[in-house]
């Protein structure tokens, strides 16, 4: 019998975990006028920004992820930008997929300024989060006083129709809201271990897996307040509105994300028609 290895030959190290490809894609679009005109646009691999024609004459921007999903050491960066009276919506192509993750974050930073009394709506489509999943999400706004703003995030945990439960996955979810170079809201929200488990404490989530914050900025974000709470009695999950001084906050709370899209939705479609004076179309890509 023969050893596998003679005693001259060095010893075999360890293997380590291969290193693999990450994602570090950007976007960035910026429109002017009343014409909403693009004036700027970048991309680099996976991001890229779709411009849709519309019937109706609005703009729309889609962004999309061509690779499919996220996980660790993923970073993407969007910056959309809107000035000078431009009413533009903002969506993504599809809900971004969150991936188990082998240790690192994936990272999904939006930078949004508005000036010039333009109006921008920043209306992605879910994030779904996968046992294993970390991610670490940003959204900084920069706004000044005769501008105005709709913006939301939502968040699915798991895969509710495969029987998915998040035993072990991290959350940071972190929104930064300046106006005229002021902070005026900052709002962070860690979930990190369990998720099953935190998520059925009253004081977290209650039992939801299907959460959503839409915020509200402009110089008449008060005079909506009425309105957004009777929208908000329509909903079948948990809801509420909160008012700053020029910003409402509204969050959703779901039982799975079927039911979190139709309040969003229903929510949606009165409230754009009361902010633009006239019915506004959800995304036609949120139909797909």
């Amino acid at each position: 019998m023969y050893a596998a290895i003679s005693r001259s030959d060095p010893p075999i190290p360890p293997q380590q975990p291969r290193r693999l490809q990450r994602l570090s894609g950007r976007a960035r679009a910026s429109f002017s006028g009343a014409g909403s005109r693009l004036v700027d646009l970048y991309q680099s691999n996976p991001c890229r920004v779709l411009l849709p024609r519309r019937r109706d004459g609005n703009v729309e921007a889609v962004l999309l992820n061509t690779a499919g999903g996220i996980t660790d050491g993923d970073r993407l960066d969007y910056a959309i930008a809107a000035h000078d009276g431009a009413t533009v919506t903002v969506t993504t192509q599809a809900a971004e997929k969150v991936y188990r993750s082998r240790g690192a974050e994936a990272e999904v930073h939006s930078h949004l300024i508005i000036s010039g009394g333009a109006f921008l709506e920043w209306l992605p489509q879910e994030s779904i989060l996968f046992n294993g999943a970390a991610l670490a999400r940003k959204t900084d706004i920069e706004i000044d006083g005769g501008s105005r703003l709709l913006a939301m995030d939502w968040l699915l945990l798991g895969r509710l129709a495969s029987g998915e439960r998040l035993d072990s996955a991290n959350l940071h979810d972190r929104w930064r809201l300046r106006r005229d170079g002021k902070l005026i809201w900052a709002d962070d929200f860690r979930l990190n271990g369990d998720l099953e488990t935190l998520a059925q404490r009253p004081s977290l989530l209650h039992g939801a897996r299907a959460l959503a914050t839409l915020i509200y900025v402009a110089p008449d974000a008060s005079a909506h307040l009425e309105t957004a709470r009777r929208l908000l009695l329509k909903t079948t999950g948990r809801a509420g509105v909160s008012e700053r001084p020029g910003l409402l906050i509204c969050r959703f709370l779901g039982p799975d994300g079927l039911a979190l899209r139709r309040d969003v939705e229903t929510f949606l479609t009165s409230f754009r028609a009361v902010l633009h004076g006239q019915p506004r179309p959800l995304p036609r890509v949120w139909a797909c």
